[in-house]
């Protein structure tokens, strides 16, 4: 799946592969991390993000995608100082050693301090494109400023940011200077990490789980935006437009981002459960009408605040 190939539905769903990092997320065996991956691949799914500080994760895709007809989105993520051209190098050779790939499908940078002058690792990367280990890069969670900036360095494909009916923040500015350059989103959190869906339809208090990173990331996200009311309050727009179509409240919210301008794919987590996994492909077959866009978004943009630009508080 090249930049040129995302955006059509039956590749709207890409698999969010931080679920296998055990340091995250509730430790999944390889037989069912193997089985779960199968069942995507047989329902028409074969689009997979991962990153190299994501713990095992790529080593596991590695070793189950090896020989199969499957797209693997990696990131190279540099949290501090400016790395040397060897460093960047090494990198990327771990995450083709790991993959087990002579060429990496998309490289997505990750800079996570803004000050720091990124030129240098972009020449680097460009040269490995020239090279035949990258075939495209990416940035994800760059800001408008930012992605400006490596617009001048490189062609950038794709940007992989936060967008969901709570997170809207691509839209200020982003969202269109992407449509501008032809880089499409590659969207994750679409469902708030699950909280987006019929489960939690009715509450007042959610459960949080201490070995679930919703619990520390997306329940961040949440109280960022509007809060726990506000969220039940979505919940209760998203049930009575999932009962017109008879779809689940997270179908609706997937097909909501899925017709967003300039998303490319909408990046879901990996689950076990076959029942989820059909579910989040079946999303993608059919479209919301323009009404229906319209009173989710006009209902999110009463309940939820937009602080700031793409990955604005996190970054912070």
């Amino acid at each position: 799946m090249n930049s040129q190939q995302l955006g059509s539905n039956q590749n709207k769903l890409m698999v969010g592969c931080w679920q296998l990092d055990d340091r995250s997320w509730k430790k999944i065996s390889e037989p069912d991390i193997a089985h779960a991956i199968d069942t995507y691949i047989s329902l028409g799914v074969n689009a997979f993000d991962t990153a190299d500080i994501y713990g095992r994760s790529e080593e596991i895709l590695g070793n189950l995608l090896k020989k199969r007809d499957c797209q693997v989105f990696t990131k190279a993520v540099f949290f501090s100082g400016i790395p040397s051209a060897m460093q960047v190098r090494s990198k990327i050779e771990t995450s083709l050693h790991r993959l087990q790939r002579d060429t990496l499908d998309s490289v997505q940078v990750h800079w996570h301090d803004s000050n720091l002058d990124f030129a240098s690792t972009f020449d680097t990367l460009n040269e490995l494109v020239e090279q035949g280990k990258i075939q495209q890069i990416g940035v994800t969670n760059f800001n408008t400023a930012m992605l400006e900036k490596a617009l001048k360095f490189a062609p950038i494909h794709t940007h992989q940011v936060q967008y969901s009916l709570i997170d809207r923040r691509v839209e200020a500015s982003m969202q269109a200077l992407c449509l501008k350059h032809n880089i499409q989103l590659l969207t994750y959190g679409p469902l708030a990490g699950g909280f987006l869906s019929d489960k939690f339809l009715g509450m007042k208090q959610p459960h949080l789980q201490s070995d679930h990173a919703r619990s520390f990331y997306y329940s961040n996200t949440i109280q960022s935006h509007g809060g726990w009311p506000s969220t039940f309050s979505m919940l209760g727009t998203l049930a009575e437009v999932a009962q017109k179509y008879d779809k689940s409240i997270s179908q609706v919210a997937l097909n909501w981002v899925s017709q967003q301008p300039g998303v490319g794919a909408v990046i879901s987590g990996l689950t076990l459960s076959r029942q989820q996994i059909q579910s989040n492909v079946e999303a993608f077959g059919w479209n919301l009408e323009i009404e229906d866009i319209e009173l989710l978004s006009r209902r999110s943009a009463e309940l939820f605040i937009q602080p700031g630009d793409i990955y604005s508080y996190e970054r912070n």
